[in-house]
């Protein structure tokens, strides 16, 4: 595995922030708001060039009431999820062009495609992803004690003096706003470092009702782990790993809550990892973070694809910005990056690989096969991931199998 240097990490960086400064404003921070920018670049290690992919914006998560079973609204819009999700449109698009015998990132070997030998890909946030990696110890330095200061003060007795006051200002820890399963332990919320459980599978927070999505340190895990192509790419190629990982500057960081979050959730037993990731931070700092002068999250979220047709949408509230209020609840009308189209995609795929067809569908149409059903197809991964939930996460959150929609090609 070849290491990066600082220069070449802020290099990938800037590639990010270029790309981003050239999309249109629609979906963008306005005034106080803030955002996270998430990005997957393709690295080149025979030209060590480096190019964007997959990009994407956001915060937001919807609850589960919100959540369809035709698959058309997006469940979670955090950058990270978003960028990934792109990312598989990527993937695919090279899947297509490899069996077509033009230019692609994949080459055949035996029966499957594999990423070209001098290929490697690279994975950029503007922040900590939520959940347990955002867990990390304040350095003592941070001005914004209020609630913690305020907590001690109201049980101050004569036991509780200013050094004491002091001494857990300092041992204070960053938290996350993703909460425990609600069939787990749940926080404790004492003051202090004690206030989070560590190595915890967490959903992220959401307005109304509760989310059902996980953390995006959960998320990120389960690529590291699994590869970051899903069960359906894995039928074609198998696992993708990424082995690069960059965080921004100007908000915390902490390799050992990275370490702890994504790699071994403190267990004594060190699971093997198919690439063992690299993690860095950059020294430049996204101007849209959150910080004392960006104070709420943007509503919007950006959905960029490096594709033939260069694809860019905006997503709020789960659906495609834009789209008219007689065609809003039709799903091919939905987010590129939605389950509908995702699947939608693999299918048109499908098609141009008859042996695969006749594997995966018999004598079926392959559109007569529901999204749920054709995932489970996917036995390899499927079985990794059930082994990875019990060895490794211990419990997972727990979605209704709503997902049996099918897809007009």
């Amino acid at each position: 595995m070849y290491s990066l240097n600082s220069d070449f990490v802020d290099k990938v960086v800037q590639n990010c922030f270029d790309l981003y400064n050239t999309l249109p404003k629609t979906g963008k921070p306005v005034d106080k708001e803030w955002t996270v920018i998430s990005c997957f670049l393709k690295y080149d290690r025979s030209t060590n060039d480096v190019e964007v992919v997959s990009l994407g914006t956001g915060s937001k998560c919807i609850g589960a009431s919100k959540m369809s079973p035709s698959g058309d609204v997006l469940n979670d819009s955090h950058a990270e999820v978003i960028a990934r999700r792109a990312f598989l449109l990527y993937l695919y698009e090279n899947i297509y062009k490899a069996n077509k015998g033009e230019t692609s990132i994949f080459v055949k070997e035996l029966e499957q495609w594999k990423l070209n030998d001098n290929l490697e890909f690279i994975f950029y946030t503007s922040q900590l992803p939520c959940g347990d990696a955002s867990i990390i110890p304040k350095n003592g330095e941070e001005e914004f004690y209020g609630d913690i200061l305020t907590q001690l003060k109201h049980k101050a007795d004569d036991d509780i003096n200013e050094s004491v006051i002091k001494r857990r200002k300092l041992n204070d820890i960053h938290r996350t706003g993703a909460k425990c399963l609600t069939h787990c332990e749940q926080d404790s919320r004492e003051p202090g470092s004690n206030y989070h459980l560590l190595g915890q599978v967490r959903t992220k927070p959401g307005r109304g009702d509760r989310t059902l999505s996980v953390s995006c340190s959960d998320k990120i895990a389960k690529w590291i782990h699994l590869g970051v192509q899903g069960s359906l790419i894995d039928i074609f190629c198998g696992s993708i790993f990424i082995k690069y990982f960059i965080f921004g500057a100007g908000v915390p960081y902490s390799q050992e809550s990275l370490n702890r979050a994504l790699l071994n959730r403190n267990m004594e037993v060190t699971i093997q990892l198919g690439v063992v990731p690299e993690f860095y931070q950059t020294s430049l700092v996204f101007p849209n973070i959150r910080d004392i002068e960006h104070i709420r999250p943007a509503p919007g979220s950006i959905v960029w694809v490096k594709s033939g047709n260069q694809l860019l949408e905006v997503a709020v509230l789960g659906k495609k910005l834009g789209v008219t209020k007689k065609r809003a609840n039709l799903p091919s009308s939905s987010l590129c990056i939605s389950k509908y189209n995702i699947y939608r995609t693999f299918l048109n795929i499908v098609k141009s690989f008859p042996d695969l067809k006749r594997v995966l569908c018999d004598q079926e149409n392959v559109d007569t096969i529901p999204y749920n059903l054709m995932k489970s197809k996917s036995t390899r991964y499927r079985d990794r991931w059930k082994a990875l939930k019990c060895n490794f996460f211990k419990t997972w959150t727990l979605k209704p199998d709503m997902w049996d929609f099918c897809v007009n090609l």
